[in-house]
């Protein structure tokens, strides 16, 4: 299992921490680590060894077994070992000690897997210099680092097939643009001394066309850049803190990479403020585009083949919000709305809603992964139109 996380800064972590872990336990029950912190939420101790003939997982890369074997964790999922897995797919692998970090990198693709301070404690994944990520299942066993199998494969580019019958699951190439994502930081125009920004986007180049380079780049600007403005206006607005507090502002604005295949990048952004009060508030924004023309790819573009793709959509999202009532205020949801937000996956489109929309702060940005199968004809990929 796996969780988004923003490590848009640890100021912002240590405020937020005690609502994710509520979030996480009420909506997934997964491990939870918080990079920069000391909080975690740590599953039912692993008992799973790599001795144990019946718990041990065959790991395969392109059909060609690797020497060392997976585990299970506690709650069921299949860990892999993280460096032979990496250095079977041709990664290079380095360790930072200091910092208990794992770099994997692959190509034009670099992930960094930030261990937990314990031996059950998961992992937190970054890619290309993210500032947002995914918690997922991990362990360490006798030095050597397991991870959940998506935990590698959703980074790198790379599908896993299950072979229940042998306990073997085979790692296969499924392949990634070739682009490069970097990252860079918008410096504010206006600063003092109560107020802390750290605004982060993304930046990318190698595309073939780079008119359509320019336009997603330009839009990924335009809007760190809208959103510095109008929080800084809101700021200004509410006057400094006074002389003897404590308080100070956030801004802060991060992102991670959801979807990079088939000529089509999917970009979650979740911007940040804290301006005093109880607590800080999030917005997330989705953000996906052709590769081939630079054009921002809307919900209504990928589902177009199913005209009542908005009411075959609310039906599935009330029928996953009945199994979890009580996370929802009553009677909120009304149906999604033309423009709403999204964000691409291997698995097919995650549909989310701001915090209030549907749901109390505890509960933060509920979101809802449908599959293309659940609301498109059969055979039918939306994703064949953007192939270069």
């Amino acid at each position: 299992m796996k969780t988004t996380q923003n490590n848009t800064s640890k100021t912002h972590l240590k405020k937020i921490s005690a609502f994710l872990l509520a979030t996480t336990l009420a909506t997934v029950g997964t491990v939870t680590v918080l990079p920069g912190t000391s909080s975690t939420v740590q599953a039912a101790t692993t008992k799973a060894s790599t001795s144990n003939a019946k718990s041990a997982i065959h790991v395969q890369v392109e059909g060609k077994a690797i020497a060392t074997t997976g585990i299970v964790s506690a709650n069921g999922s299949s860990l892999l070992p993280l460096k032979d897995t990496a250095k079977a797919i041709g990664a290079t692998v380095t360790f930072n000690a200091k910092e208990k970090t794992v770099t994997v990198t692959k190509d034009k693709h670099k992930a960094s897997f930030a261990l937990g301070s314990g031996s059950d404690d998961g992992v937190f994944v970054t890619l290309d210099g993210s500032t947002i990520g995914d918690s997922y299942d991990a362990k360490i066993v006798n030095g050597t680092s397991y991870v959940a199998i998506k935990a590698v494969t959703d980074q790198l580019g790379y599908r896993a097939v299950w072979n229940g019958a042998t306990r073997t699951v085979n790692i296969t190439k499924e392949g990634l643009n070739n682009i490069e994502v970097t990252t860079t930081t918008l410096k504010p125009t206006k600063t003092n001394s109560y107020t802390e920004t750290n605004i982060k986007y993304p930046v990318v180049s190698g595309l073939d066309n780079a008119e359509a380079e320019a336009a997603i780049n330009k839009a990924f600007a335009a809007h760190a850049q809208t959103y510095l403005e109008k929080v800084q206006k809101q700021a200004k607005e509410f006057g400094a803190p006074p002389k003897d507090s404590v308080i100070t502002y956030e801004i802060d604005s991060g992102y991670k990479i959801t979807y990079n295949r088939n000529g089509v990048l999917s970009i979650l952004v979740t911007d940040y403020e804290y301006l005093g009060g109880a607590h800080g508030s999030s917005i997330q924004t989705g953000m996906t585009f052709s590769l081939k023309d630079g054009k921002q790819i809307q919900l209504g573009d990928l589902l177009k083949s199913n005209s009542n793709y908005r009411k075959d959509i609310d039906k599935i999202i009330n029928a996953q919000m009945k199994k979890n009532g009580d996370l929802y205020f009553k009677d909120s949801f009304k149906g999604i709305a033309a423009n709403q937000g999204y964000y691409l996956t291997d698995s097919g489109i995650t549909l989310f809603f701001q915090q209030y929309d549907i749901a109390p702060y505890a509960a933060g940005m509920p979101e809802f992964p449908i599959t293309f199968k659940q609301v498109l004809p059969s055979g039918v990929n939306p994703l064949d139109a953007y192939k270069a």
